[in-house]
């Protein structure tokens, strides 16, 4: 005698007002103003008026899966300890607040949430030896698996951008599968860089950010010389750096935010499937090409994370690409991303290579 396997759970129902009250709660105006806080902190308003908010009181389900409670924590919302309801079915997005490092730690949480859902980890928050708080294997595992969508933001206006293009995707499209979002806690102060402390997102922005990135930087009649991307934290030290080229070497720098390099990645590799099955169509043009073909100007992409990360993107960018992760031999600050932009501008013959033994002593970094 044996056991009957288990039912599959029931498709994902949910209730389109449900979906549209969730998406008018993330439009009307923040409770925290969002350029000045961290992704966590604005994670965490957003969830509660998600939970609380006129119009979209319980329209979400909130699930947190560490409890213990500060009473300084910007997590500290409505939520159930668990999500063990939504392997029988659900009638409601999911919003998952977790800490896992591992990917053992990970597939925990996804078991629970049926890789269903919009999953945001706060876990480099924590102190921990690994970069962004996670073992190297994690974010590696999170790019190889397709039906997962992995984020980085740098600010609360990209959370925001993040969560609406998720739950149009996930609810309204019903496209299978979850989103992921590493949250950390540095925000933005008075004297923080313009790029870093950037106005809310115009609607163009915002759809741009949750297709992997937008252009932080304004218009600038000088040409630009080199592109920097960062992700996440790194954009903070990526404007910075910018800031140098600019003040120190009269150099014009792009800045760009990437909340999702796989994204990006995945996108142009569709891309170019469509266009090799489709030759007789007018090509596709991938999001990444979209906002870099313009220039052949170096591109230097930064990851929090190892630079095989930012490193996806680099067969679809014109010109040359260097990708820099937290697994670098020199250390992601500033002054090390302006050396190393301007040793690819001396590379492609732009630059004497004197200016780049003239950094490496400025800045006091040999």
């Amino acid at each position: 005698m044996h056991s009957s396997p288990l039912l599959p759970p029931p498709p994902l129902d949910v209730a389109r007002d449900t979906v549209q009250a969730c998406l008018a709660a993330l439009a009307a105006a923040p409770a925290l103003p969002l350029r000045q806080v961290s992704p966590r902190r604005a994670l965490g308003a957003m969830a509660g008026s998600l939970q609380t908010g006129p119009g979209a009181a319980n329209a979400i389900r909130v699930v947190r899966a560490e409890v213990t409670h500060r009473h300084d924590d910007a997590w500290n919302v409505t939520a159930s300890a668990s999500a063990w309801p939504l392997r029988y079915g659900a009638d409601k997005p999911l919003l998952y607040l977790c800490r896992p490092a591992s990917v053992q730690a990970l597939s925990g949480v996804l078991v629970d949430a049926r890789e269903r859902g919009i999953v945001c980890s706060d876990a480099e928050t924590q102190s921990s030896r690994w970069p962004k708080g996670v073992q190297p294997a994690l974010p590696a595992w999170l790019a190889a698996q397709h039906n997962c969508m992995p984020f980085d933001p740098a600010t609360g206006e990209e959370v925001r951008a993040i969560l609406r293009a998720a739950l149009e995707t996930l609810y309204v499209e019903q496209q299978p599968g979850y989103y992921y979002l590493a949250i950390h806690d540095e925000g933005a102060d008075a004297d923080a860089d313009e790029y870093a402390v950037a106005a809310p997102l115009s609607p163009a922005d915002a759809a741009a950010a949750s297709l992997g990135m937008y252009r932080v930087s304004p218009p600038d009649p000088a040409p630009c010389r080199v592109r920097l991307c960062g992700a996440g934290t790194m954009l903070a030290v990526v404007a910075d750096a910018a800031r140098l080229l600019q003040e120190d070497w009269d150099i014009a720098a792009q800045v760009w935010s990437c909340p999702s390099y796989t994204r990006l990645a995945r996108d142009a590799q569709a891309a170019e499937q469509w266009n090799l099955c489709h030759p007789r169509a007018i090509p596709r043009l991938a999001h990444v090409r979209r906002c870099l073909d313009d220039s052949a100007a170096p591109v230097i992409a930064v990851t929090g994370y190892g630079q095989h990360i930012a490193g996806q993107i680099g067969g679809h960018v014109r010109g040359r690409f260097i990708a820099v992760g937290a697994d670098a031999m020199m250390e992601v600050s500033a002054p090390w991303l302006a050396v190393t932009a301007l040793k690819a501008l001396a590379d492609d013959g732009a630059l004497p290579l004197q200016f780049v033994e003239y950094a490496l002593r400025r800045y006091a970094l040999v």
